[in-house]
């Protein structure tokens, strides 16, 4: 299997929180090397990391504080103690989950290397994880085996997509430090496929010059996001939070907040039919080409 990292002297400018979607929603590609975690003893208050940095000009989210409005809406009806920290890089947010229970991250995937580092509530969105490439390559109607074997992949390092796409027996991912610097890879034929968040991708090609058309290859996985609570932290609580989450499905507030932040309220879609189907809490990935890297929980 041939690797590769790539350094970030390719490409510069801003850098969004890594990230994927489906129906204009975003989930993070947190790594799955989360760490030990130490037996730091919760104080009751939960420390919720918002996922929006009210900078509108620079994020990649195309729907600012809906997820922050959701959580901590959820954490007030569920009349638990919590405190707000400003947005993060994901990797310092992981370091201090680490370190101390009681951190509140989302939307985040829930994936069978994570299951023990966390706590889950929801889903409070879904991802659907595509190759993207120009339209104008031979790798649009390839088998997904043909380009795990053949195509080089480029693939933000440390990421869930990077793992899966490794355990999936990708022979040639090319990995880079910043996402940021994926589309640039692509523009110069360094790599052949790039797996990234087509919201993230976008708003890459807005601030690029003229390309050859871009389109999702092959979508090869779909994952439920959930809001991720770090340590040991009283089980109670846990079931409060989704019993709340539950009610705001039942009583109209989840479509409402979509509605207030932009977003579609189709609840004949197959996105929110998934969202609003209690079945489904608990549900993690689902593979779409047959192959099990990580099938999630």
């Amino acid at each position: 299997m041939m690797t590769m990292v790539i350094h970030p002297a390719y490409a510069s400018g801003p850098t969004p929180e890594p990230g994927s979607e489906i129906d204009d929603d975003l989930a993070s590609d947190m790594p799955d090397d989360l760490g030990d975690q130490t037996a730091t003893a919760f104080d009751g208050t939960y420390k919720v990391h918002l996922s929006e940095s009210g900078k509108s000009t620079t994020s990649a989210r195309p729907e600012p504080g809906y997820f922050d409005r959701l959580v901590i809406t959820l954490f007030d009806k569920a009349g638990l103690s919590a405190r707000l920290l400003p947005q993060e890089p994901w990797k310092r947010q992981l370091e201090k989950s680490a370190k101390e229970p009681g951190h509140v991250i989302y939307p985040t995937t829930r994936t069978k290397a994570r299951e023990d580092h966390f706590k889950w509530v929801g889903p409070i969105s879904r991802t659907v994880w595509n190759l993207y490439g120009f339209s104008t390559t031979d790798w649009q109607n390839a088998s997904f085996d043909t380009v795990l074997r053949e195509a080089s992949i480029g693939v933000l390092l440390g990421s869930a997509r990077e793992a899966y796409l490794r355990k999936s027996g990708a022979q040639k991912l090319v990995m880079v430090p910043r996402e940021e610097l994926l589309l640039p890879m692509l523009m110069a034929h360094r790599v052949d496929m790039i797996a990234i968040g087509g919201n993230i991708l976008r708003h890459y090609i807005k601030a690029a010059d003229k390309l050859p058309k871009i389109e999702s290859k092959l979508a090869y996985r779909t994952c439920y996001l959930y809001v991720a609570v770090s340590g040991d932290v009283p089980d109670r609580d846990i079931t409060t939070l989704q019993d709340q989450l539950d009610r705001f499905k039942r009583s109209g507030f989840f479509i409402q907040n979509r509605r207030d932040h932009g977003l579609s309220t189709n609840a004949f879609k197959p996105f929110l039919r998934a969202m609003l189907d209690l079945d489904n809490n608990g549900v993690g990935c689902v593979d779409l080409n047959g192959h099990h890297g990580d099938a999630g929980h």
